[in-house]
C-alpha cells in the first residue's frame, strides 16, 4: 500500500469519515416509557426589542423675528447662516433661505455704506404667507441639528 502525503491524506480521512455518517437528520424517536417522562417541549425565549437610539435634546432657541430687524449682512449671517439666494433690488437686497416647507425672506435696506434688515416674510412651497416663526424656528433648528454618536 502507498503512503499518502501531505493534503492527499486529509481529504481521504474526511472522505471517509463522512462515509460513516446515517444521513438521518432527526433524533430517533422515543420508546413508550420514555415519552411519558419526557417534560414538554419548551417555549422558545422571547427577544427583546434593539433599544432606540439615543436622540441629543435641541437646546431652545431664540425663533422671535424681532431679534432679526436692524441687524446687518454679518448679523444675519451669524445667525442664519449662508442664504440660498441673494436678490439685488437697489436699495435693498433679498437674502432667501429655504428649508423644508418654508421659504424666509430677509429684506436689506442700504443705510449709507452698510445694509440692515427691515422686513421680513415667511411662505410655504405654494407662495402662501405665514407667519415668520416657524419658518425661523426651523431654518435655526436645522442649523443646530448634529449627529449622536
Amino acid at each position: 500500500m502507498r503512503i499518502l502525503r501531505g493534503g492527499s491524506f486529509l481529504i481521504v480521512a474526511g472522505l471517509a469519515l463522512s462515509a460513516c455518517q446515517t444521513g438521518r437528520s432527526e433524533p430517533p424517536a422515543a420508546t413508550s416509557g420514555q415519552a411519558a417522562a419526557a417534560a414538554p417541549a419548551a417555549a422558545p425565549m422571547p427577544v427583546a426589542p434593539a433599544p432606540a437610539p439615543k436622540v441629543a435634546a435641541l437646546p431652545p432657541v431664540n425663533d422671535d423675528p424681532a431679534q432679526l430687524m436692524g441687524l446687518d449682512r454679518d448679523g444675519v449671517n451669524a445667525l442664519l447662516g449662508t442664504p440660498d439666494l441673494i436678490r439685488r433690488e437697489a436699495p435693498a437686497e433679498i437674502w432667501q433661505y429655504v428649508g423644508g416647507d418654508c421659504v424666509f425672506d430677509v429684506v436689506l435696506y442700504a443705510r449709507g455704506q452698510s445694509y440692515a434688515v427691515s422686513y421680513l416674510e415667511a411662505r410655504d412651497a405654494t407662495a402662501a404667507v405665514r407667519p415668520p416663526r416657524p419658518c425661523l424656528n426651523q431654518l435655526l433648528r436645522a442649523r443646530q441639528a448634529v449627529p449622536v454618536s
